[in-house]
C-alpha cells in the first residue's frame, strides 16, 4: 500500500490585537519644598540612624576590618 505524505501544517491564524494592558498613570512630580519634612513633624526622629550604626543595630553586625579608599 502507498501512503501519502500528510499535508503541510497550516500556520495558525494571527490573533486579533487585544486591548492594551492597563498601565497606571505616572505619578505627579513633587516640588522639593513639599518633599522635605517640617521641623515640627512628629514623625521626624532626630535619633535616626544610618550607615554603619543602623546596620549594627538592625542586623547585629560587627566590623571585621576597616580600610580607607585613597
Amino acid at each position: 500500500p502507498v501512503r501519502e505524505a500528510p499535508a503541510p501544517a497550516q500556520p495558525a491564524p494571527a490573533k486579533a490585537p487585544s486591548a492594551p494592558a492597563y498601565t497606571p498613570p505616572a505619578p505627579q512630580p513633587v516640588a522639593p519644598e513639599d518633599d522635605v519634612p517640617e521641623e515640627d513633624d512628629p514623625d521626624l526622629v532626630d535619633s535616626a540612624l544610618s550607615g554603619h550604626d543602623l546596620i549594627v543595630r538592625e542586623l547585629g553586625a560587627t566590623v571585621v576590618e576597616e580600610y580607607t579608599n585613597e
